[in-house]
């Protein structure tokens, strides 16, 4: 099988290009059932974030597409994009120099050092192991997932757990949550008394709220599609003092923007959820006051525009990664070690991949060779007295293993070899299982 990663992260492509690429779940299984019906026999994932949209594919070498990467000349950007997105691809901007492709041993360790945090926007952070489980959990339901797809990503989230694990390169990150609140303290200094309005309530708002909480910013008025969903939210910060209202998304947004000093929005929704005008309006009720706004969403949830108006101090997900990798040299020391244990699993997939392939037919080899020795035992134990019989088992017992013994050693010793290529475990397979 040919193995493919390819896609675009928050290194190659800014933020209005991602959010052309981001897919929610459900256009993930309808994109899955798309490429599925494409290549016969062929698994496939998509891992879809604030940060990254990523097709892995697992195809056989001998189908169109992995013949047309071999062979084309040039970026393969047309082809892979018209082929993941369909119809919908005429629609992105041309940008190939913005997206990366890696195949067999180069996205196997791709994966990996996904999995490890070691590609993401905040080094070691660990949600990226969560959005990884359910991509995987979403292949599998649309049935994706198969032989190698069924190995390759529980192996990857083992890689993930391990690199957290065995260093300490979690330790100290800044969630989004720490990184907004530093940004919008070097526009508004103390936050006592100012007031937050928080637009969604799933895990990165509610890391958000605490980290403002935690720094005296008590007033808070949470607006989401569903009240319970906010309540809920609010509950899991219950025992940190808060003054916090609740309002449907259908609420006025303008009135309740003017009242705030800062908006944090980090909603799912495909289209932005405030225009520049409403900020406008909200912005003349305000008389023109500092307002930060940092938009955690992809696509975003407000107007990149309005971030021209005076007195408003606009920042998305790329802003907050200047703050993010301030951080990341009090854990520099980490990295070699956590790659270390990215190359180190590489080598024990590949040696797990070998036994994968090679053990069905040396169990095959060994099955085939006893079916015969009974065979024949079987039609010629007859012409040997009964009480010969055990001896004559015995015999032809030991001449079987001893004429395959050479065989399956080597073949053991190729199978622990790394790196056998699909051409010589086709040919393996052709030579010694039945069609």
């Amino acid at each position: 099988m040919e193995l493919l990663v390819f896609g675009l992260n928050h290194k190659t492509a800014p933020v209005g290009l991602r959010e052309n690429w981001a897919l929610s779940a459900d256009e993930s299984g309808l994109a899955l059932e798309r490429i599925l019906s494409k290549i016969e026999g062929s698994e496939h994932l998509i891992l879809s974030t604030c940060n990254r949209t990523e097709f892995y594919s697992a195809i056989p070498a001998s189908s169109d597409l992995a013949v047309n990467l071999n062979e084309e000349e040039g970026s393969p950007f047309e082809e892979l994009s018209n082929f993941y997105l369909g119809q919908d691809a005429h629609n992105q901007p041309p940008a190939d120099d913005c997206f990366y492709l890696y195949r067999q041993e180069n996205a196997v360790k791709h994966l990996f050092r996904v999995a490890g945090g070691l590609d993401s926007m905040i080094v070691g952070e660990t949600e990226i192991l969560r959005q990884l489980k359910e991509a995987y959990e979403l292949s599998e339901k649309n049935r994706g997932a198969g032989k190698m797809f069924r190995h390759l990503f529980p192996e990857a989230l083992k890689v993930g757990k391990k690199v957290r694990t065995s260093t300490t390169i979690s330790e100290g990150c800044i969630t989004p949550g720490q990184a907004a609140l530093r940004l919008a303290m070097d526009i508004l200094g103390d936050l006592d008394g100012k007031k937050a309005l928080l637009i969604g309530s799933g895990t990165v708002a509610g890391l958000a709220a605490r980290a403002f909480i935690e720094n005296n910013l008590r007033k808070f008025t949470v607006m989401n599609r569903t009240t319970e969903s906010a309540e809920a939210m609010l509950q899991g910060l219950k025992g940190l003092d808060l003054d916090a209202d609740v309002l449907p998304l259908s609420a006025d947004i303008v009135s309740t923007l003017s009242s705030a000093d800062v908006l944090i929005s980090s909603t799912s929704s495909i289209e932005p959820l405030i225009t520049k005008a409403q900020v406008e309006a909200a912005q003349q009720q305000r008389g023109s006051a500092p307002l930060v706004i940092i938009d955690l969403a992809v696509p975003r949830d407000i107007d990149p525009e309005s971030g021209g108006l005076d007195g408003v101090h606009l920042f998305n997900i790329d802003d907050l990664n200047k703050v993010i990798q301030g951080n990341l040299a009090k854990r520099h020391d980490q990295f070699s070690r956590a790659e270390e244990i990215v190359r180190k699993q590489l080598d024990v997939f590949y040696g797990q991949l070998n036994y994968l392939n090679i053990d069905p037919v040396i169990r095959h080899l060994i099955e085939r060779f006893e079916i015969i020795r009974t065979g024949e035992l079987q039609n010629s134990m007859g012409d040997f007295p009964v009480e010969l019989h055990e001896t004559v088992d015995k015999l032809t017992r030991r001449l079987v293993n001893k004429l395959i013994h050479f065989p399956i050693e080597r073949l053991k010793s190729i199978r622990d070899m790394q790196g056998l290529s699909e051409d010589e475990i086709a040919f393996l397979k052709k030579l010694f299982l039945p069609k």
